[in-house]
């Protein structure tokens, strides 16, 4: 089922949360609404399931406009970040709950409910915990109760509101990898909101990236990494190193570091930036020639399988650089080696996107 999101806006008060909101999801896909906290990637997961309803703009589900239905006429389920489960239910009474609550003449019988939530609860692996309550089991388990809860419907959309978000990390990088398997055998069109870059890199077939409010851009995970649209995208997906630049004949030089542009927001209008990612810089001992930075070695973490190292160049700015471990044994290096630095692969952007 494809969904159709057409000129949606919403505003809480005097904060606009969705400014004219535009974006196609492709059936059976898996798709991340991706943005840091207030981008509007939440009210618009709302909107989609009727949950809140927008100032103007419309909702399709498979070409049908749904803008006028409610929540539960839309056949959509909805996963909460906090389960919501049913606490003095057990978990097969909480799966069973959305059918049996239906009106009389679309109920199923009581043994197809049963079928239905056992085949369910073994596809999440939890068959041997039925009879349980949501207060014994985990976290993980609790998100998974969640979600054969919202399938147990057969909806026709998947919505999921930072599924993974209550949970520690290594227990949510175990649900991703799950919920993508999952996906892959049951092939329900799913959205699910994140601000987890790696989160939305891992799992979704194609990422939407909101800020203030707004797309920034839509595309493969290899596509919005890889090709960012935007500064902001750039930035928001993975560190990245901000350095001043100029333009000489068609070429970009690097004439400095900018500081490392984690998540900056400056709005220097008239400075000339390159962006490139801590693996898109050169590293050496020797100097690479024109067009190379000099720097120092401020701060090595050498922890996993890649070396992020902390430099201050010349004129103090600081910027990172990942290297290979093999790399790193081979350079030798220790803090406050001095080094030379050559950006590999700058990003310049158009003049009306600089910050």
């Amino acid at each position: 089922m494809s969904i159709t999101v057409r000129n949606i806006t919403k505003s809480f008060g005097n904060f606009i949360a969705l400014h004219d909101v535009s974006l196609d999801i492709p059936s059976d896909g898996l798709m991340a609404l991706l943005g840091p906290s207030g981008s509007g990637k939440t009210t618009l997961l709302r909107i989609i399931a009727g949950l809140d309803v927008p100032a103007c703009g419309t909702i399709e589900i498979n070409g049908e406009d749904i803008s006028a239905r409610s929540a539960r006429d839309r056949n959509v389920g909805f996963v909460f970040q906090h389960y919501a489960l049913f606490k003095h239910m057990t978990v097969f009474e909480n799966v069973a709950f959305g059918l049996r609550v239906r009106p009389r003449h679309t109920r199923p019988a009581k043994s197809e409910i049963s079928d239905r939530v056992m085949a369910l609860l073994k596809l999440v692996q939890l068959e041997h915990m039925a009879h349980r309550y949501p207060t014994q089991l985990s976290g993980g388990q609790r998100q998974r109760v969640a979600l054969s809860r919202a399938l147990a419907v057969e909806p026709k959309v998947l919505l999921l509101d930072e599924p993974f978000g209550a949970l520690d990390a290594k227990v949510r990088k175990e649900l991703r990898r799950w919920l993508r398997r999952l996906h892959d055998e049951l092939h329900v069109t799913s959205v699910f909101v994140t601000h987890d870059q790696e989160e939305a890199l891992e799992v979704a077939d194609e990422i939407v990236v909101m800020s203030q409010g707004r797309i920034e851009q839509v595309g493969t995970p290899e596509d919005v990494y890889h090709h960012p649209a935007t500064p902001f995208v750039y930035q928001f997906l993975g560190d990245v190193n901000l350095f001043h630049v100029r333009i000489e004949d068609g070429n970009v030089v690097v004439a400095g570091s900018a500081e490392a542009a984690e998540n900056d927001q400056s709005n220097d209008e008239k400075a000339s930036y390159g962006y490139v990612r801590p693996h898109g810089l050169d590293i050496a001992r020797e100097s690479f020639g024109p067009g190379d930075i000099s720097a120092k070695i401020v701060h090595i973490n050498a922890a996993g399988p890649v070396v992020k190292l902390e430099l201050a160049g010349d004129g103090g700015g600081l910027f990172h650089v990942s290297i290979t471990q093999e790399q790193f044994r081979d350079l030798k290096l220790v803090r406050n080696d001095s080094v030379y630095v050559k950006p590999r692969d700058v990003r310049v952007f158009e003049p009306e996107y600089m910050i």
